[in-house]
């Protein structure tokens, strides 16, 4: 017996090396806050929908709102306590929002139980400009982990602006979309290589970059409705499958693809014509995050 005692214990170290870390990490209900803005809106704006489709009922969506909040403005709000944040939630099982009826602050949502992932992410203005990630990233890091350690920390990659956008912070890239688009990328390889606690990132950039060079691109307005935030319809609808494959797909084993969601919102309806595309891109993005693949 006492011979068979390490065999054992070296094949029980296998099978936990071998176990999904989400199964081993995660209870029975997978629970994600977004720490973020307008853009974060856009990302999860459909995800319950999706959810309700595909048949979840064991996650649990919550989102922190300020229009154009930026990670400094986000310190601030936390320490001077502001409820500045509109609050979103959706429970498990019944995959609908509900918006908070008033304002609440950071502490609120960071109060709430134990969050199995938290987002973070920059002010699409200034999500290509490292300079403005410091310190105040490092901070906003500290607050999260302090108050929730157990938390997997994820990074939302945004999107660059439609081509025509007249959005004021479109000149600090020259006006070019692609221009944009690569400064965003490069602040996040960066941000990976100085910040060991981002275990992954969710590519809403990628995904919108390789949508615009597809058949189904309603140039000038690039996916966008204005410019710069997310089309009603399809480009959410993208970004939905975008975060679910990225976030719960490893949790619950099952991908979006071939979803039945559809959507008429939007200049870019989710149809059965569209909705492939979207979810293509959505799958090729979480496999590749910096890679602006074709769409077919």
């Amino acid at each position: 017996m006492k011979r068979l005692l390490p065999l054992i214990i070296s094949l029980m170290t296998l099978c936990l090396m071998a176990t999904p870390a989400t199964a081993r990490k995660y209870g029975e209900t997978l629970r994600i806050l977004a720490i973020g803005n307008s853009f974060s809106d856009d990302g999860m704006e459909h995800l319950p929908a999706l959810l309700e489709d595909m048949g979840i009922e064991n996650v649990e969506v919550a989102r922190l709102y300020i229009g154009g909040c930026s990670l400094e403005r986000h310190v601030k709000c936390y320490n001077t306590q502001e409820a500045a944040y509109e609050f979103y939630h959706s429970k498990a099982g019944e995959n609908h929002w509900v918006k908070s009826a008033e304002m609440v602050p950071m502490q609120h949502a960071l109060e709430m139980g134990e969050w199995d992932i938290i987002t973070l992410q920059q002010v699409s203005g200034l999500s290509g400009k490292y300079e403005s990630y410091v310190p105040h990233l490092d901070r906003l890091i500290a607050i999260v982990s302090k108050a929730q350690p157990q938390a997997e920390l994820v990074w939302h990659m945004t999107w660059s602006y439609a081509k025509e956008s007249t959005h004021g912070d479109f000149p600090k890239y020259d006006r070019d979309q692609q221009k944009m688009y690569d400064a965003i990328t490069d602040c996040v390889h960066r941000m990976l290589k100085e910040y060991d606690c981002f275990e992954k990132i969710i590519p809403s950039g990628t995904t919108i970059q390789s949508l615009r060079q597809s058949a189904i691109n309603n140039s000038p307005k690039d996916f966008t409705r204005d410019g710069y935030h997310m089309d009603l319809g399809a480009g959410r609808y993208a970004l939905a499958c975008t975060w679910y494959e990225t976030l719960i797909k490893p949790y619950t084993h099952l991908s979006m693809m071939g979803n039945s969601l559809r959507l008429d919102l939007g200049d870019v309806k989710v149809t059965d014509t569209t909705a492939p595309y979207c979810q293509k891109a959505a799958k090729k993005a979480a496999r590749k995050p910096f890679k602006v693949q074709r769409i077919k």
